[in-house]
């Protein structure tokens, strides 16, 4: 058993309302770059910008819940991590925040290990070739969000991407924005049998979530 420990807001990031956990977690399903893709085009959603992270087996847990313990990381146009610096708790409102300009709620990060470099180099595109940030346009600022198709489906996806997207398209700001959006289910790639779920448990207790993952598919 593999169980990961999550502290949360329980706060989405649209509307900053609870969260319903029962209704969003699901087995994990094991996916393949295809399944990713196909995803993306059933609901009509842009497969633009649309990545993969890397891992394997020893590290799937912890790449699975990116969605959850990170959310989304904002870089500048040098690539380097900027971080939130106001008194806003919720993240929807915290990245309005950028958007309408308020440059001063935000700082440099102290985590120099974390860069679009570096977060770009574990990833692949829907073509299951590598990325680096040349790839994509000049822009004063790049947003990486995650998401995963086990937590909430087409209502976790549009929680954690479809409103950003929306968002920056409707800026009327100057500013140059780049969204980039990671998939983090488990993926075959990895070391495990697509179409298989491993089995997903969870307790609540305040705001502390405590996640248990078992039976992961492991190719033998």
């Amino acid at each position: 058993m593999q169980r990961l420990l999550v502290i949360l807001s329980l706060a989405c990031l649209t509307s900053c309302k609870t969260i319903m956990i029962n209704a969003m977690l699901k087995d994990p399903q094991v996916e393949t770059t295809s399944t990713i893709k196909e995803f993306q085009l059933v609901n009509k959603y842009s497969t633009e910008n649309s990545l993969i992270i890397k891992a394997d087996t020893s590290n799937a847990v912890e790449k699975l819940f990116l969605g959850m313990t990170v959310g989304y990381y904002i870089f500048d146009k040098e690539g380097n991590q900027v971080c939130y610096n106001g008194s806003v708790t919720c993240h929807g409102s915290q990245f309005k925040e950028l958007l309408n300009g308020n440059i001063d709620s935000f700082k440099s990060c102290e985590d120099k290990n974390v860069t679009l470099a570096t977060v770009l180099a574990e990833t692949y595109d829907l073509d299951d070739a590598p990325v680096d940030k040349n790839r994509f346009p000049a822009s004063d600022y790049y947003v990486v969000s995650y998401w995963q198709k086990f937590l909430g489906g087409k209502k976790g996806y549009e929680d954690a991407v479809t409103w950003m997207e929306e968002e920056i398209r409707n800026n009327p700001s100057k500013t140059r924005f780049t969204f980039i959006k990671i998939n983090t289910d488990l993926q075959e790639k990895w070391g495990f049998i697509a179409g298989k779920k491993a089995k997903l448990d969870w307790k609540r207790k305040g705001d502390r979530l405590t996640l248990d993952i078992t039976d992961l598919p492991v190719r033998k």
